[in-house]
């Protein structure tokens, strides 16, 4: 019997050193990727995945090996690329270009996005093998840091295994003894194995070949570095080489062979297909370079990126592709790659081939050789320039943006849906109080801004599922504790998986706007109930002329009879008391007359000083603090009287027990901040009267109705409710401004500014003496019968010769009979169809030398401007008694100017 061979003739014999210094190259570029790598066969089953692959698509390369690719494609393109597939199997013919192809990926999670593929294609055996590197574009995150845990395991896979040792019998070939190699690289055991045949365990994946090598052994005696793929006991499908001899044992023919597991040179032939079909396809530069800087290889993506052909630049230096200044540059990388350093993500400048220069996102990585020795490096560029281009313009965006909210005049904040602010600017800090924008944003806006959280939770769940909201109002709580309104606009800002991120919010403070609204309605009602009040007086004052009129005619008639004389008494005195009510009405209306005059308000304050302690009575304190050097005024100095009686009044009924009353003057500048927040009051130079005391006080809903007419807080016929009226209408027709505070428990304070006037004191007025009757004739024109008729019998009992009218045409056609003499027009200023103005012009224009007295229960701006009598103008006010008349119509008679308003 022959001796075998030497097992270790039998060995293949590893001479494929550089094979795998190429398989280490390649397999650092394919994992330091940071694109998507995925190889399917014609099947379209995938075969290999990358680890970027893991990370962009969400699944474990377990759950994507040996599926089909479609798995990471959207629904309505697994059909689609199935049909590209057979359609490119059966006629070699690609329906569109394999470089750069968009599409859209479907992750684990279910979310599609959108990704770039480029497509590559080998032969492998006699399956065609197709590679895809498919790129993130929407979110372009790196997978080199699973770079150093693939290449252990790829070298692991690629080190040695054991080899399988077996002897079988000849010709039935059946195992007749195994090693622990063999049990290691099957699955079986040797009890499992002996006695059986490698059909029987369905070992070969390819039978054929084994019997041609079987019949070999049995030929020559020998075969070596056989190939063939076997199947292990869990159906796993492994590459062995086998090198067999035929023996002789114990006088029989056997077979002794060896296989040595080649599965992981086998994957690594595969890889390194795909590796080379991967470089070749990536978009991305990829340089191979000696420790010395000489560029060893150049893809397409190179010659795309760089402008050079790979024969253009393979043996020369790297540092062709450097800006001179940056020279320096490639010793320093070459330095720290022999120290084994990675270099990720390193942007820098880089030189086309016609000198244009670019930015390029550089991972370096260095290349070692089956001992672990540093021979290279392996360079991976990304063309960044365009990117780089839109990060400088959003960059100089953000900027702008960032200016325009800083300097912007409304608040403006962004803040999540628990309250937490993110961003504030500087108006938003101003306008809450705080001292920065670090201080704010320590604030929750539900607790500590608005003034009730529970507003803010409504708010919110009414707003932010909507695409926006407008003009929404709240109350926030400033710093200080003061409360302002403020008046929002914003929206919701989601993620992508439309959760809310946050709100985005324009404020503005419209507290001011605010109160000033409330302070012209309340001025709208005033003037309507001023209005209302006016036209009822004017109405009553006729009514009231006539019993006034009447009672005079009367009281000469009574003879000797007392009763009589005390019920004309009685009457007058109603009426006249009547007549104060009408002026105080007229007074809130501002359409009483009034003959304003420079006054010195400090004087008139001490005039009154007496009759005011009369008023106020001795358990009340009276102070009176005037300023010295005080600014005059223009007022009425009677309707002045009166408001400080009402006033003093007031304040005696508010302090039944005792209390004190003090009188102020002072100067005081309104400036236009003041103005703005009050309504009615302007700015300038002004002069203060304050009446304050200590009495009960009032709270804001009483303070709200002071000032109108018959409003009272006083006890049933102890109050008209006109006294304040009455101030409010003097205030406001002397051009002042009066405003009240008071709590209640606090007392009150009234505050009247009056404008300052430069003009000097008027001078004091002497009483007329008592009228004279007269002669002349008088035209009466009233369209109230009854005081029409009573106007014409006082003035005929005063030696008058009158003459009635009872409207315009009828006064016009006395007008024009020019032979009958007319001496004064006496007529009512409201009448129908036109006025008593428009009258006395006609009849002027007729009679030059006609003299005019107007009479009214009010008087209109035709005439008063303002209330205040034009000058030139006379009249007599209703209701009026038989002496007012009388010595109105006397002074209208021998006055030189009586008709020159009616020229003009």
């Amino acid at each position: 019997m022959s001796r075998p061979r030497n097992a270790k003739s039998a060995r293949p014999v590893d001479s494929r050193k550089d094979s795998i210094q190429r398989a280490q190259l390649f397999r650092v570029v394919a994992e330091t990727a940071t694109d998507a790598i995925i190889t399917i066969d014609e099947k379209s089953v995938i075969l290999f995945v990358n680890k970027a692959a893991e990370r962009i698509f969400g699944y474990a390369d377990s759950e994507m090996m040996g599926r089909e690719v479609t798995m990471l494609m959207p629904d309505y393109l697994r059909e689609m690329h199935r049909r590209a597939v057979g359609r490119y199997l059966q006629t070699g013919e690609k329906h569109i270009p394999w470089t750069a192809v968009k599409l859209t990926g479907l992750r684990r999670n279910g979310t599609e996005f959108p990704i770039e593929v480029s497509l590559g294609e080998h032969i492998h055996g006699k399956r065609r093998i197709f590679t895809g590197i498919v790129r993130d574009i929407s979110d372009r995150e790196k997978a080199e840091a699973l770079l150093r845990q693939s290449e252990e395991k790829y070298a692991k896979m690629v080190h040695s295994s054991p080899d399988a040792i077996t002897l079988r019998s000849l010709p039935d070939r059946r195992y007749l003894e195994v090693n622990e190699g063999f049990t290691r690289l099957t699955g079986y055991s040797a009890e499992e194995v002996l006695g059986k045949t490698p059909g029987e365990l369905n070992l070969w994946v390819e039978p054929e070949p084994h019997r041609t090598t079987l019949e070999r052994v049995e030929a020559e005696g020998q075969v070596s570095g056989e190939e063939f793929r076997f199947r292990t006991k869990s159906g796993e499908i492994r590459y062995g080489q086998v090198s067999a001899v035929r023996v002789e044992m114990n006088g029989r023919q056997c077979m002794l062979s060896v296989t040595h597991d080649i599965t992981d040179r086998k994957r690594a032939e595969a890889e390194l297909s795909q590796l080379a079909s991967i470089v070749e396809s990536s978009d991305d530069a990829i340089v191979g370079k000696t420790l010395d800087g000489k560029i060893v290889s150049w893809n397409a993506g190179a010659e795309r990126i760089y402008g050079y052909a790979a024969r253009e630049v393979v043996g020369h230096p790297v540092s062709i592709l450097v800006p001179s200044e940056q020279r320096d540059e490639i010793p320093q990388i070459l330095e720290r790659l022999k120290k084994d350093e990675r270099i990720q993500h390193y942007e820098t400048v880089r030189v086309r081939k016609g000198g244009q220069r670019i930015n390029v996102s550089v991972t370096i990585s260095p290349v070692k050789d089956a001992e672990g020795t540093i021979i290279g490096a392996s360079a991976i560029a990304r063309d960044v320039t365009d990117r780089k281009r839109v990060e400088e313009k959003l960059m100089e965006s953000e900027s702008q943006f960032r200016s325009l909210v800083h300097d912007a005049p409304h608040g403006i904040y962004r803040v999540t849906l628990h309250g937490r602010l993110l961003q504030v600017n500087p108006a938003l800090v101003k306008m809450l109080g705080y001292e920065s924008e670090e201080e704010l944003m320590r604030c929750n806006v539900e607790k500590d801004i608005y003034r009730d959280p529970e507003a803010r939770q409504r708010l919110v769940g009414d707003y932010w599922q909507k695409q926006d909201f407008r003009e929404v109002e709240a109350e926030w709580r400033r710093k200080d504790g003061k409360t302002i309104v403020v008046k929002m606009t914003g929206h919701p800002v989601l993620e992508k998986d439309h959760s809310l991120a946050y709100f985005e919010v324009f404020a503005e403070d419209i507290t001011e706007r605010r109160s000033l609204e409330r302070q012209l309605l309340q001025s709208q009602k005033m003037e309507a109930i001023g209005r209302l009040a006016g036209g009822i007086a004017h109405d009553f004052n006729n009514l009231l002329g006539v019993i006034l009129g009447h009672s005079d005619i009367l009281d000469q008639q009574v003879g000797t009879s007392d009763r009589l004389r005390k019920s004309v008494e009685a009457t007058r005195h109603a009426a006249e008391r009547a007549a104060a009510l009408t002026m105080q009405l007229l007074a809130f209306s501002r359409k009483q007359v009034i003959e304003p005059t420079v006054i010195d308000l400090n004087a008139s304050v001490m005039e009154i000083e007496k009759m005011l302690h009369r008023v106020i009575g001795e358990d009340i304190e009276l102070a009176i603090r005037l300023e010295p050097g005080l600014g005059r005024i223009k007022a009425d100095p009677g309707q002045l009287s009166q408001v400080l009686m009402n006033l003093a009044v007031n304040s005696r009924d508010a302090m039944p027990n005792g209390g004190k009353l003090v009188i102020e003057t002072a100067n005081a500048d309104l400036d236009d901040t003041y103005g703005r927040q009050h309504l009615g009051a302007k700015s300038g130079p002004h002069v203060m009267l304050a009446v304050s005391d200590t009495g009960m006080g009032m709270d804001s809903e009483t303070l709200s109705h002071i000032f109108e007419p018959f409003f009272t807080t006083k006890e049933t016929g102890k109050g008209t409710g006109l006294g304040l009226s009455m101030v409010y209408g003097i205030i406001k027709q002397s051009n002042g401004y009066i405003m009240a505070y008071s709590e209640p428990g606090r007392g009150t304070t009234f505050k009247i500014y009056f404008p300052r006037t430069e003009e000097g004191v008027s001078p004091v007025q002497k009483t007329e003496g008592e009228i004279a009757t007269g002669t002349e004739t008088v035209l009466v024109v009233e369209d109230e019968p009854a005081l029409r008729e009573l106007t014409c019998v006082l003035l005929e009992d005063a030696g008058y010769t009158v003459l009635e009218s009872s409207g315009v045409e009828d006064a016009m056609e006395a007008a024009k009979d020019m032979q009958r003499k007319i001496d004064l027009l006496l007529t009512d200023i409201v009448m129908p169809r036109l006025d008593g103005r428009e009258l006395a012009s006609q009849m002027v224009s007729l009679r030059p030398n006609l003299r005019v007295l107007f009479m009214s229960g009010y008087t209109d701006d035709v005439i008063i401007h303002r209330g205040v009598l034009a000058q030139g103008t006379l009249l007599v006010q209703k209701p009026f008694t038989k002496r007012t008349l009388l010595r109105k119509v006397r002074e209208t008679l021998d006055s030189q100017a009586a008709n020159s308003s009616t020229r003009k």
